[in-house]
């Protein structure tokens, strides 16, 4: 029961640290505030590439913010008990695979079942 506890802590601190990094590239993605109609000396390219570069940093944005909902869905799993369990099946997720993504919530071949599925298809149930 020790070993099961240092490994949480493991990963508890893997995911702290991933945590940490989010909030650093957050922190450091300040979006510009869009010009709506742009000044009127400016070059149609130069808008479009503002328009580009601002679409982009919302995006990844996006992206961050959602692996930082996933780092912090996995932290509460292991105050609960219930990180390194399928999400689908229960069973053990494998440790190399939450050791390579931690906030990881599936064996892979659950996540593999839900890949394949049809839009709309009724939930997996076990792998």
């Amino acid at each position: 029961m020790v070993r099961a506890g240092r490994k949480l802590r493991g990963y508890a601190h893997l995911l702290m640290r991933q945590r940490a990094e989010i909030v650093v590239l957050l922190d450091g993605l300040q979006p510009g505030a869009p010009d709506p109609g742009g000044s009127t000396h400016e070059h149609p390219a130069e808008a479009a590439a503002a328009l580009y570069d601002q679409e982009e940093t919302l995006t990844i944005r996006g992206w961050l913010r959602q692996r930082l909902a996933e780092v912090d869905a996995a932290l509460v799993r292991i105050e609960d008990g219930t990180y390194g369990r399928c999400e689908v099946c229960g069973m053990p997720i494998e440790p190399a695979r939450l050791e390579a993504i931690p906030w990881v919530r599936t064996r892979v071949e659950c996540q593999r079942l839900l890949e394949q599925r049809p839009p709309g298809a009724e939930p997996v149930r076990g792998c």
